[in-house]
């Protein structure tokens, strides 16, 4: 769950975050937002794959973000960087979460 602010109670929560397959090759997110996650379908579904470390976010089957990783000198010491492309009226913090919460579950 992503809280909002500093609460950390269940009900001031702005999106639920959970894993939708236990496949290792493709690292695959659904994100529910609010508190009404079990009540409806996914709000945004988010694809990625571990080989390319690359994803793309997708709202109502449209893409509304790529990200891509940039392979520089810095990546093999431990620094990482991240080509975004984020499209119009899309919230650039919501997309840098994901790319947070994609890069510390890209591990084994």
């Amino acid at each position: 769950m992503i809280h909002q602010g500093e609460s950390s109670e269940r009900n001031h929560f702005l999106c639920t975050v959970q894993k939708s397959n236990a496949l290792r090759i493709k690292n695959n997110l659904d994100v529910f937002l609010g508190n009404g996650y079990k009540d409806h379908g996914r709000d945004f579904h988010v694809t990625g794959s571990f080989s390319s470390l690359s994803f793309k976010v997708i709202r109502a089957n449209t893409v509304i973000a790529e990200v891509r990783h940039n392979f520089t000198w810095g990546s093999c010491k431990g620094k990482e960087s991240f080509k975004v492309k984020v499209y119009p009226e899309v919230d650039y913090a919501f997309i840098v979460a994901l790319l947070v919460i994609m890069n510390e579950s890209d591990g084994p």
